[in-house]
């Protein structure tokens, strides 16, 4: 039903990198600036990882809910409400007292993440029904540059408005920062769509989400988004271990935040136009290696600032790869899924979210037994496992099918 045919003007991969900012933004609260400051509050690393493996929960099953953004209003006003009810959520969890209000502070996060989350759910649905096969790469990687990106204003602008200012102002900052690019997306021409009644609607919704998920292409891509590989679960947590290499508050701010998220948008970036010219099952294997490459060799390095900056900044500009090649395996996945275009996109992306929550927790499990170096070896050892398995899913699998639409190298 919804076409790129049917929209009165084209719509440009680019702007997808601004409507994608709230995700981000939110993303980096979650990923940064919350482990600073849980840590900084007096919680252990350990707790840390479960706290944060229980803020992506939602997005492992917003599956469920998501269906809510293909009916109704414009997938595009969904972004716009599910952004500023997010950025309520997200800057409310900054002003809870720690850590007397803990319980609160999850609340709220976890609230925040599961409304945020569904803007990548409108950006999927969006892009899946008004992009052209060939640009997806494009649109990909300027998507997660701006989700990485966002996680720079969500990080570290907040945590430096933390540690200079006040919390108040960083809890208006996280709120501007989360819901004023939503506002982009409603330059997005997006056609009007029929109101079907909700049982047929949702009959229609099972029979398309079915076809796609029994397909060949559908069930090994479930698999590729369940697996370990380039999850870059780290990037979650590395401002919560800078105390272990004696970073500094301003590196760890930087680091994780305004250096960080230009280092992982360019990663995105970059490999957006090699996703639309290679194989992109096998560029998001080569992604996975390389996070297990990043890891190890960060693993071996003094306890210094110094390996804290290097390393960090080397796993988060592949961790823009990881999520670039993520979503143009999931674009491709979808293809033209039509009216529950967003329904599809989520239930890949859930599974992705799932991954990284379980990997986040094993790398917990990794600082438990070995500190800082056993968290990053659990990290590379996932990836490699993950590789290896989806290898032989590639060789004994997917090599009996016709060639994916994306072009191989």
């Amino acid at each position: 039903m919804t076409t790129a045919t049917r929209l009165h003007r084209p719509v440009s991969p680019w702007i997808f990198g601004v409507t994608n900012i709230p995700f981000g933004v939110s993303g980096g609260f979650t990923a940064a600036a919350m482990p600073y400051l849980l840590r900084q509050a007096g919680v252990g690393v350990q707790e840390i990882t479960q706290i944060a493996a229980l803020a992506l929960m939602p997005a492992a099953w917003q599956f469920l809910w998501a269906p809510v953004i293909d009916t109704g209003p414009k997938r595009k006003i969904w972004l716009v409400i599910v952004s500023f009810l997010g950025a309520l959520c997200t800057s409310a969890a900054l002003l809870v007292p720690l850590p007397t209000s803990l319980g609160l502070f999850k609340a709220l996060v976890v609230a925040g993440a599961a409304l945020t989350g569904l803007v990548g759910s409108c950006n999927g649905g969006l892009m899946a029904t008004s992009l052209d096969i060939k640009v997806r790469g494009k649109a990909a990687g300027w998507s997660n540059a701006a989700n990485l990106g966002g996680s720079a204003l969500g990080g570290g602008a907040v945590m430096s408005l933390l540690v200079h200012i006040s919390t108040t102002a960083a809890a208006i900052g996280l709120f501007f920062a989360t819901f004023l690019p939503a506002l982009a997306a409603l330059r997005i021409d997006e056609p009007e769509r029929d109101h079907p009644p909700l049982g047929v609607l949702l009959r229609e919704m099972g029979r398309e989400t079915w076809r796609t998920l029994r397909a060949r292409n559908g069930w090994t891509g479930v698999l590729f988004c369940l697996s370990p590989v380039g999850t870059a679960a780290m990037l979650n947590l590395f401002s919560g271990v800078a105390q272990d290499y004696r970073a500094s508050d301003d590196a760890v701010a930087w680091i994780n935040g305004y250096w960080g998220g230009l280092v992982t948008a360019i990663g995105a970036l970059a490999s957006g136009a090699l996703l639309d010219r290679f194989d992109r099952r096998r560029a998001y294997l080569l992604a996975g290696a390389l996070t297990a490459l990043c890891a190890l060799a960060m693993s071996f390095g003094p306890l210094n600032p110094t390996t804290y900056t290097v390393g960090a900044l080397a796993y988060l500009l592949v961790s823009g790869l990881c999520y670039a090649a993520f979503s143009a395996v999931v674009l491709d996945i979808v293809g033209d899924a039509g009216r529950t275009a967003a329904t599809q996109y989520t239930l890949f992306s859930a599974a992705g979210n799932q991954a990284i929550a379980y990997v986040m927790l094993i790398d917990g499990v990794g600082y438990s037994i070995g500190g800082p170096r056993g968290m990053l070896r659990a990290d590379a050892l996932a990836n490699v496992l993950g590789v290896g398995v989806l290898l032989l899913l590639l060789r004994f699998v997917l090599a009996r099918r016709s060639p994916p639409s994306a072009p191989s190298a």
